[in-house]
């Protein structure tokens, strides 16, 4: 897998695994009405693109024709899933169950092959769920392609800071370090563990870089007491893991 279906995906396949066609979240903060509301539909879906795929027409400036091959791709992905959830449905409830009645009897093998039932379908759901997801990003360009992870970078970041009331100057620094920070994001290509971690030391140095450079004393506080007041066990605020 690529940085780029990394990126888009892992939010994980984070954001698009969870179901065919990703929603998107867009934070709310102080910039531009193009990328500032939640509520905001975006104008590409007048063509039949929603969520995800109709922010990534709009930031990424796709042509007529590559949105009406973008929609083409995302139909034809989501009935491929659609196909298999079906197709499959009867054995991952079987897997489920088995999996249930052996906690249940405390029966240590019968639990241990009931999670590797279940573990082998959902790696086969999730390979088909990258390929197809691949597909539909194959009609960026290679400039596209620098846009969306740009915007993609940029938007994780609104997500751990969007609570602290920045402000318009504020937001587009942020942009703009997230711009700079993608093309790091960029030359560590692959999914092996090593590219991973190079992307998560990557993006540490963007947020280090925004709450010393960015967020006043007031708000690297604030977001300090936020981090403390998480229980235990739970994850400091927003970080992307290595993808979908």
């Amino acid at each position: 897998m690529t940085h780029f279906k990394w990126l888009l995906l892992g939010a994980a396949l984070a954001l698009l695994a969870a179901s065919p066609v990703v929603a998107a979240d867009t934070p709310k903060e102080k910039a531009p009405k193009a990328e500032k509301s939640k509520t905001e539909k975006p104008t590409a879906e007048k063509d039949g693109l929603r969520g995800e795929f109709a922010m990534m027409a709009k930031e990424c400036k796709l042509t007529e024709a590559q949105k009406a091959d973008l929609e083409v791709k995302v139909k034809a992905r989501k009935d491929t899933l659609a196909a298999w959830d079906k197709a499959n449905a009867e054995k991952l409830k079987a897997a489920k169950d088995a999996a249930k009645k052996a906690k249940a009897s405390s029966d240590k093998e019968a639990a241990k092959q009931a999670g590797r039932d279940l573990k082998a379908l959902e790696d086969e759901r999730a390979k088909i769920d990258a390929d197809t997801a691949a597909a539909t990003l194959a009609i960026l360009t290679a400039e596209q392609k620098a846009l969306w992870t740009s915007f993609d970078t940029y938007r994780r970041m609104m997500a751990r800071y969007k609570k602290l009331d920045l402000s318009q100057e504020q937001t587009e620094k942020i942009r703009e370090a997230a711009a700079t920070a993608a093309k790091d994001l960029g030359a560590a290509p692959g999914d092996d563990k090593a590219a991973r971690k190079a992307r998560q030391e990557m993006e540490a140095k963007l947020r280090k870089t925004i709450e010393e450079t960015i967020l006043t004393a007031a708000q690297r506080e604030a977001l300090t007491k936020k981090a403390e007041k998480k229980p235990d066990g739970e994850k400091k605020p927003a970080e992307s893991k290595a993808a979908k």
